[in-house]
Parts: C-alpha cells; structure tokens; sequence
C-alpha cells in the first residue's frame, strides 16, 4: 500500500508520441474497427483524408506500426488491427443546455458524464430498427432503433412494444381498464386504441438516432 500523501505510480505504459495527422488517422482507424469489427482499406484511408496516393497513407500506417498503436497482415486490405483492445465508450461529456432559439449555454469546462451504459449493459435489453412511417407522428423516424427491455408486464402509464390480438405491433403507453386495455400514443392528440388482448413484449426505454 503506497503511504499516505505519495502518488501511486501509473502501472500504464508511456503512449507514444506520434504527429497530429498520425493522431487523426488512427483514431479514424479506431472508430472504424469499433464500429463495424474491421479497419478500412488504404483507399478507404486516402479518400477520407484526401490522400491521393496509397504510399501517402502506408507510410502513415507504418508509423503507426512502428509506435505499436496497429499491426497489419501483409497481403490483405482490411489486416489493419489496434494493439489494444478499445473498450466501448458508453458515456458522454454534458457540455450545456440547449433551449431552441436562445443563444447555446456551454459550460466552460464540462466536469459531468452522462452514462448511458443502462441501455446496453444487461442481457435483457434488445433493439429493433424502425421501417415504415407508422410513429412518425409520435417523432419516433424510420430508421431510428428502439430499446427495448424484455419484459412480460408492466405498470401504467410505462411505454411498452405490445402486440395487439397477438399480432399487429404497437408502440403505447399502457393502462389497464376493468374490462380491456387502454393504449396512449406518445401524440396525445391522437386517440387511444382499446382492446382485450395485449402481449407486451418489452418496455421501450429509449431511441436511438443517427444522422
């Protein structure tokens, strides 16, 4: 145990020092592997820098071996690996607030995160890929992802993915009535739908978007 008012020494290798393009190409690097579970090709590379020669982008590549950041398989376009494992970031630095119409309240150093990793980080939670317009009036877009936790009940007034008749998807808020349920969309202007039969196959707890 280190005594008291001594500094704990930092057990983590020193990173290498590596140029600013170096820099930006490996984190590109990075966001793509984490993304999609392989690295770009050269051309890839060079298109998204604007690099128009592929000896350009390997001697990048190359430093970058040489620091121990990547390693590459020789003779394959997409061999480029990290080192070390990334671990997935689940949160976000809060930097303001945003009121539409009002001039941006950034904070001069932002000192919170947002953690979001309760969408993500237990075995019962799902997501499905919307398609089609049926919550557009709800804001809820094609193409956007709901997150979903597996579930079989719920509470009133909680907003769930149910199938009406054991059939027809919905996304409502669920309230039980004496003799049927009664199912809200988010839209309070539109009008709730009724019926005897509900399966709910989980509680919608958040969406996801990507422009």
């Amino acid at each position: 145990m280190p005594r008291k008012g001594v500094a704990k020494p930092d057990a983590r290798p020193p990173q290498p020092a590596i140029t600013a393009r170096q820099r930006e190409i490996f984190e590109f690097l990075r966001e793509k592997i984490v993304a999609r579970g392989y690295g770009p090709t050269v051309r890839e590379i060079g298109q998204h820098f604007g690099i128009t020669s592929p000896n350009g982008v390997t001697c990048h590549l190359k430093a970058l071996e040489k620091k121990g950041l990547i390693s590459r398989e020789a003779y394959m376009s997409r061999a480029i690996q990290l080192t070390e494992t990334p671990e997935p970031q689940a949160a976000l630095p809060l930097v303001g607030q945003l009121i539409v119409g009002h001039p941006l309240e950034l904070l001069p150093e932002p000192q919170t995160r947002l953690e979001f990793a309760g969408l993500f980080a237990s075995i019962t939670h799902c997501c499905l890929r919307v398609a089609g317009s049926g919550l557009q009036d709800d804001l809820i877009a094609e193409g956007d992802y709901l997150i979903v936790r597996r579930q079989a009940d719920c509470r009133d007034g909680e907003l769930v993915l149910a199938l009406l008749d054991g059939k027809a998807a919905a996304v409502k808020r669920y309230y039980r009535e004496s003799l049927q349920i009664r199912l809200e969309s988010l839209n309070r202007s539109r009008p709730p739908t009724f019926a005897r039969k509900v399966t709910i196959f989980g509680l919608v707890v958040g969406v996801i978007r990507q422009y």
